[in-house]
């Protein structure tokens, strides 16, 4: 009985065993192509083998990770599904390759990665750890000091500024958006281009956008990457964005070159509009349409101004039409009695003497005469007391005798007897005689 009973557990011993031989198991592998020194701005491969001795039921979890002055990417391709057999025994595998650009020289890092397996007959999934991995990166002769290298067959750069027309006023956005078009380069390896604040002027930069151009036949043909920055207008005046030289290596010629984008200047006005509301940052950074409302302190006086001026408008508007009245009667009168005055006669009675017609001359006179405040109204030249008027008066009464004679004389007497009356106004004093009685 007792050699039944130890027989029975033996058996059962050698079944638990083949049992537990027949246990999944897991493993992974990673390792650099090459392995040995790169230049910098050319792919390193991180190939990772995740393999199991059943089947995988899901596909294994591949995380990304960053490494520093690096570009690190997984592209999207199928992973390889293989099969080997090691050590005897029958394992299945599923490999993928990251992709690891340096952007300088130096030694770089690539850390023990995270993966979890999910193997068949298993009830809970498996997470192992790859083996950390070293490199290093140099640069080729003439790269020295740059600031980022980025290698390439060609490359060429465009700036876009909006809005075109160049009218801004406080409170609005100027937005400028540079594209580079790399050859044979995925956009993800384009290095991104550093916007510069500007004084007066709130940056909001955008995401970049990326884009690979690919042909059926040759594959990957060039990458494009944008890179977008709006400015704000903080207050009025003439502003300019600085220019941006983006640096590159030319892998065709292996020479350092540079593309230079011009800087942009504009001049931002003053708005009549105060900002109600603050505007979200995003919303700027998409470039969003807004209004803003300004209001500065020139602003602000030059209304209290106007206000005080319509107000004392309307408070001494009669007293103002009253005076505008009396002003527009007087000025009547002054034409008037400058039209109908003395000068005027004495204006009629020179052009009557030039015309020649002793028969305007007379009329003239008497109108100048009755004009004047020196003789007495109505004017008569007989009573007149003067020698040189009596005179005048003589010669207009030969007028029927002798024309030409009397109109010379007429002009002569005139012209002495008006010469003397200026002398005369001349020589008089300014203050009449004190009474000294």
């Amino acid at each position: 009985m007792m050699r039944r009973f130890v027989a029975v557990i033996c058996v059962w011993f050698a079944c638990a065993c083949a049992l537990a031989d027949e246990a999944p198991r897991t493993m992974l592998r990673a390792h650099l192509e090459p392995s040995g020194q790169v230049v910098a701005g050319s792919a390193v491969k991180l190939v990772v083998d995740a393999l199991t001795t059943t089947w995988f039921t899901a596909a294994p979890d591949w995380p990304m990770f960053e490494i520093h002055d690096a570009f690190v990417t997984l592209p999207d391709e199928n992973a390889l599904n293989f099969n080997e057999t090691i050590d005897g025994v029958r394992w299945f595998g599923v490999s993928r390759v990251y992709r690891i650009v340096p952007r300088t020289s130096g030694a770089f890092d690539v850390p023990a990665l995270g993966i979890t397996l999910h193997p068949g007959g298993m009830d809970t999934p498996v997470t192992q750890q790859t083996t950390p991995l070293k490199f290093s990166a140099t640069l080729p002769p003439g790269a020295e000091g740059m600031a980022t290298f980025f290698p390439a067959p060609g490359l060429t750069a465009t700036q876009r500024i909006e809005p075109r027309d160049g009218k801004l006023e406080v409170g609005g956005t100027v937005t400028r958006i540079v594209t580079q078009h790399a050859d044979a380069t995925e956009s993800m390896l384009i290095a991104p281009v550093q916007f510069d604040d500007v004084q007066g002027l709130r940056r909001y930069p955008k995401p970049p956008a990326t884009r690979n151009i690919s042909d059926d036949r040759t594959g990957l043909v060039a990458g494009e990457r944008t890179d977008t920055v709006t400015y704000v207008v903080n207050r009025r005046g003439r502003y300019a964005l600085p220019s941006i030289d983006i640096e590159w290596w030319n892998t065709s010629t292996q020479r350092r070159e540079t593309i230079h984008l011009p800087a942009v200047s504009f001049t931002a006005r003053a708005a009549h509009e105060k900002p109600l509301w603050a505007i979200p940052a995003d919303a700027l950074a998409g470039a969003a349409r807004h209004t803003v409302i300004f209001l500065n302190a020139r602003d602000i006086v030059y209304a209290c101004v106007l206000l005080v001026c319509i107000a004392a408008g309307v408070g001494f508007y009669p007293r103002l039409r009253a005076w505008l009245d009396r002003s527009m009667r007087w000025l009547a009168a002054e034409r008037k009695k400058r039209s109908e005055g003395e000068f005027a006669a004495w204006r009629a009675l020179k052009h009557a003497l030039d015309s020649g017609m002793m028969r305007r001359v007379i009329p003239a006179l008497y109108r100048w005469m009755d004009a004047s405040p020196r003789f007495r109204h109505p004017a008569r030249l007989d009573e007149l007391a003067e020698p040189e008027l009596r005179d005048l008066a003589k010669a207009v009464e030969t007028h029927y005798q002798n024309a030409d004679t009397a109109q010379s004389r007429v002009q002569m007497k005139l012209h002495r007897w008006t010469r003397r009356g200026r002398s005369r106004r001349a020589r008089s004093p300014a203050l009449p005689p004190l009474n000294e009685g």
